[in-house]
C-alpha cells in the first residue's frame, strides 16, 4: 500500500500530519464463462462490447443523422452493466442457432436493467473514430 500527505493539522499548537491510502484501481477484469454447448457446430463469438462501454442506442443515433439533430442535445448515453449469452436450444443437447450476446444497461427505462441485441447499441468510441477521418 502507498501513502500519501494528505494534509498537515495543527492542533493546540502542534502539527501533526494526516496520511491517507492511495487506491490502487485494477486496470484490467477478466470474466470468464463457460458455454452450455462447447461441442456443438456453432462457434462461440467473443462479446462485441464489454462490461463498462459507453453505448448509445443505434436508433436514436440514426434518427438523429437523417435528421441533422445534435445526438447529445437529446438522448444520453450509458454503460453496458451486463453481459448476457444467449444460447438456445430445443431438446437440451444441442443448440437450435448460433449463440449471441446481449448486453444490459441501466437508465433506459428507470432503474431497470434493459437487454439489447448486438446492432441495437453503437460504442460510443465506434462513432468518435469515425467523426476523425
Amino acid at each position: 500500500m502507498n501513502y500519501y500527505q494528505a494534509q498537515t493539522l495543527d492542533c493546540q499548537g502542534i502539527p501533526t500530519v494526516e496520511y491517507r491510502v492511495e487506491l490502487e484501481i485494477p486496470q484490467k477484469i477478466l470474466i470468464e464463462f463457460t458455454p452450455q454447448f462447447p461441442f456443438d457446430q456453432y462457434a462461440y463469438d467473443n462479446p462485441k462490447l464489454v462490461f463498462g462501454t459507453q453505448v448509445i442506442i443505434a436508433k436514436q443515433w440514426y434518427d438523429c443523422q437523417e435528421s441533422l439533430v445534435d445526438f447529445n442535445d437529446r438522448y444520453e448515453v450509458y454503460h453496458v452493466a451486463s453481459l448476457d449469452l444467449v444460447e438456445i436450444s430445443l431438446n437440451g443437447k444441442e443448440l437450435y442457432e448460433v449463440p449471441y450476446w446481449r448486453y444490459g444497461i441501466r437508465g433506459f427505462d428507470g432503474d431497470n436493467l434493459t437487454w439489447f441485441e448486438e446492432d441495437e447499441l453503437i460504442s460510443l468510441s465506434e462513432i468518435q473514430s469515425e467523426g476523425e477521418f
